[in-house]
């Protein structure tokens, strides 16, 4: 077990994904200047009820250590970052102390792909690319599933990276610890997205094409 300082926010970070973060609130220029100074670790946690300005706010307990990797002082004490998301971790009791939120935590270690694993990967790769193609004739770019990793751990991580989908079901993709049952829930929300979007697509186009009449 280990300490760790928390940063809630309004969305997940997933294992081997960048997102980048805006800092300007004391506590979290605190945060900051005291990973610094460690190892430059801490922990990301997406808030169940509240918002990122809360002190208050509810988050899931199962979050992801996050690497700050690059860092821009602004004027004024703000900060730009851009951090990787490392291992899970799930809080085991909040602790108190300090200007921010801190716990100490376990690491959630994922269990082994299995070897018969090859056709499932196929069928990622064919939601996946139904999916992305829907998003190119919308306007929306994601990475070709030949871009994305091989191992299917590594695999599965990213394509929860991509899924432009509610809060709750990427904290569940990030709960799970067996990349074959998060490659099947991949499969079912790439299904359900692949539908909702084609339709939307489609209504679009039946407006654009009533409008280019008139």
């Amino acid at each position: 077990m280990q300490v760790v300082p928390i940063f809630p926010l309004g969305t997940v970070l997933f294992p081997g994904a960048r997102i980048p973060l805006q800092i300007f609130e004391p506590r979290y220029r605190a945060l900051v200047r005291d990973c610094l100074a460690g190892d430059s670790h801490f922990g990301v946690v997406a808030i169940k009820r509240g918002s990122d300005t809360d002190p208050l706010a509810d988050w899931y307990d199962i979050g992801t250590l996050a690497r700050i990797e690059r860092l821009v002082r602004l004027p004024g004490g703000r900060l730009n970052l851009v951090v990787a998301g490392a291992t899970r971790f799930q809080a085991l009791r909040h602790l108190e102390g300090r200007p921010y939120l801190r716990a100490e935590v376990e690491l959630v270690e994922s269990t082994r792909s299995k070897p018969s694993s090859l056709f499932l990967a196929s069928q990622l790769r064919a939601g996946y690319e139904r999916y992305r193609l829907i998003l190119v004739g919308m306007g929306v770019t994601i990475p070709p599933f030949a871009g994305l990793p091989q191992e299917l751990a590594e695999l599965s991580w990213a394509v929860a990276g991509h899924l432009a989908v509610e809060l709750r079901a990427k904290q569940r993709l990030l709960e799970e610890s067996d990349p074959i049952e998060r490659i099947h829930l991949e499969l079912s929300l790439l299904g359900r997205e692949s539908v909702l979007l084609e339709r939307d697509l489609a209504n679009r186009l039946v407006v654009a094409s009533v409008y280019s009449l008139n």
